[in-house]
Order: structure tokens, then C-alpha cells, then sequence
């Protein structure tokens, strides 16, 4: 079983299922023709190179942002039939998903479009999962606006028959530590929902101090985690809420 797989959001993910109050800001696929196919995301630094998105299997010496079609790249990233005859392959009982396009809204500022995001990925995410829910188990979105917010999304969440849920590095208000988040790590226990947390999504890029080869700087993106789950330990909050 793979506890860290993603999918690849097809380039209408967001502008089919979005609410139409950000229609015309909902993060879509585009031709650049240095880059090929990327998806552009309000708020967002830079474009997503969709040839780093869907890069396994690919020789090392291949991968590269630039010139990805989306035609071209693994079915299997946003088509749940071909990503069983994946797993039939791989030899692979199920995946526990992550976004892609979706780990870069978690760090987009302006929460409501955020939120919308992650509603409409959420709804997308629930189709494609669907057919095999025992082998494909998604991991729905909350941006976390606020704790009132983040329990009406676990409502959504569990009624679209989600297992789990991502929650972005930084929550909307105070840190998680706080206890104005006690009434929401509350509900996911009783809605036994498992949360989950992953690099990438608290606004952490690679650091420039490290030691040894420059690859060694990768490891600062883990940092992010660390300090996460640190926090959940120190801070009581899993003593608070046992399951």
C-alpha cells in the first residue's frame, strides 16, 4: 500500500466545479511555450510544470520542465481505471492520494478563493475515486479559514464519503496549538476522519544554509512536517483529543 501517492487534476478540475463567484479566477491549465502545459494559480509565484507532476518512470536524465503535454502524460494521474491497471502492474493493494496542483493552493493568501479551490477539487477528487474506493482513498481539502470553516468542510468531507483529509501547514487564524481548533480535532474524532499534513503545504521552499552537496538542501522541505508534528506532541493537542 502506498501512503503518499497523488493525482494529476485534469486542466478542468477547478473552472467546471468552482463556485461561479471565482469562475474567472480558478487556477487552469495553459500552453507556455518555453514550458509547455502548466497551470496557472492566483497567488502562486510561478506556473506548475505539469512534466514534474507526472514523472514517474521517467529516466532521470529526461525529467524536465519544460514542453509537457498534457495528452502525453500518465493516465493514470486523473483516470481511475487506468490507475488500477497501475496498481495491477506495481503490484499495489491501494494509494492514499494527495493533490498536485492542489499542494500549491494550499499556500495561495487570499482564503476564500482557497477555499472555493478546494471545494471544487474536492468534488472532482470524489469522482475519481469513486469506482474503487477501497484502493483509491483520496484525501480531501480544507483550507482551514477558520475552525467553524474547517468543521463545515469535515461535514462536506465525510458526506462525499472521504477517509481522510489534508489540512494546509498554516490554518487561516492562530497556529493549531491554539484552542480555539479544540471543537474541530473534536469532530474529526468523532467523524473518524484521519488528518494529514504534507511538505510543501506551509509556504516552505528550499533553504540556501545547509551542509554537504547542494541535494542536501532538499531536506530543508521536510522541516515544515517536523515542526507540525512536534507541535501536535509538546502542545498536547494529540492528549486532548485521543482517538
Amino acid at each position: 500500500m502506498s501512503a503518499d501517492s497523488h493525482v494529476a487534476e485534469p486542466p478542468t478540475t477547478y473552472v467546471d466545479r468552482i463556485d461561479k463567484k471565482f469562475k474567472d479566477r480558478a487556477p487552469v491549465m495553459v500552453h507556455d511555450e518555453r514550458r509547455g502545459d502548466v497551470f496557472v494559480v492566483e497567488g502562486s509565484k510561478q506556473p506548475i510544470p505539469l512534466s514534474l507532476i507526472s514523472a514517474a518512470g521517467v529516466p532521470s536524465e529526461e525529467l524536465s520542465p519544460r514542453g509537457a503535454v498534457w495528452e502525453k502524460l500518465h493516465k493514470g494521474g486523473w483516470d481511475p481505471h487506468a490507475r488500477i491497471a497501475d496498481q495491477d502492474r506495481d503490484g499495489i493493494s491501494a494509494e492514499v492520494l494527495y493533490p498536485s496542483v492542489g499542494m500549491e493552493i494550499c499556500n495561495i493568501p487570499d482564503l476564500e478563493l482557497k477555499q472555493a479551490c478546494m471545494e471544487a477539487y474536492n468534488l472532482w477528487l470524489a469522482e475519481y475515486c469513486d469506482p474503487y474506493p477501497e484502493r483509491l482513498i483520496g484525501l480531501a481539502q480544507t483550507a482551514m479559514c477558520t475552525p467553524e470553516d474547517g468543521i463545515r468542510d469535515l461535514q462536506r468531507i465525510k458526506a462525499l464519503g472521504f477517509k481522510g483529509v489534508m489540512l494546509p501547514g498554516k490554518p487561516g487564524l492562530a497556529d493549531y496549538n491554539d484552542p480555539m481548533y479544540d471543537d474541530f480535532f473534536e469532530a474529526v474524532c468523532d467523524m473518524e476522519l484521519v488528518c494529514s499534513f504534507h511538505i510543501l503545504t506551509s509556504g516552505e521552499g528550499l533553504q540556501q544554509g545547509f551542509r554537504g552537496s547542494k541535494i542536501n538542501s532538499f531536506m530543508s522541505i521536510v522541516r515544515g512536517n517536523q515542526d507540525l508534528m512536534s507541535m501536535f506532541v509538546f502542545d498536547g493537542i494529540f492528549m486532548r483529543h485521543p482517538w
